[in-house]
């Protein structure tokens, strides 16, 4: 189980996400940080989990929705963003392997999904 959970949404309204996220936590608070972030929190499973979204976080279209919590549905991001595409059926990218302080990765290997299908490529 990763630490936490990270994917990016590609030109996917925000309320749409949050409605994505409405169907998974009970949300206890939202709170609008900026103009460009907002942040929740999501309850599963009787634990708090802090989620944060992040518009033009990757480019002008790309939305961060990062969860701040090992106690979310999912066992990777991987999981994560397939979930987050059967809802929202908008490009959904994560880091293919999760990412970790100080390991020996590639942080240019990413996992896309799309209305195409999904597969690794190389973000840049």
């Amino acid at each position: 189980m990763q630490t936490d959970i990270e994917i990016y949404t590609l030109s996917c309204p925000t309320e749409k996400t949050i409605g994505w996220l409405e169907s998974i936590f009970t949300i206890k608070d939202k709170i609008n940080q900026s103009k460009l972030c907002t942040k929740l929190i999501g309850i599963f499973n009787d634990h708090e989990i802090e989620i944060t979204l992040l518009e033009q976080a990757a480019g002008k279209a790309f939305t961060s929705i990062w969860f701040d919590s090992d106690k979310t549905p999912w066992e990777n991001d991987a999981d994560c963003a397939k979930q987050a595409f059967a809802y929202l059926n908008c490009e959904i990218r994560c880091n293919l392997q999760g990412w970790e302080e100080e390991a020996d990765q590639d942080p240019d290997q990413w996992w896309r999904i799309n209305t195409k299908g999904e597969g690794p490529f190389i973000w840049k």
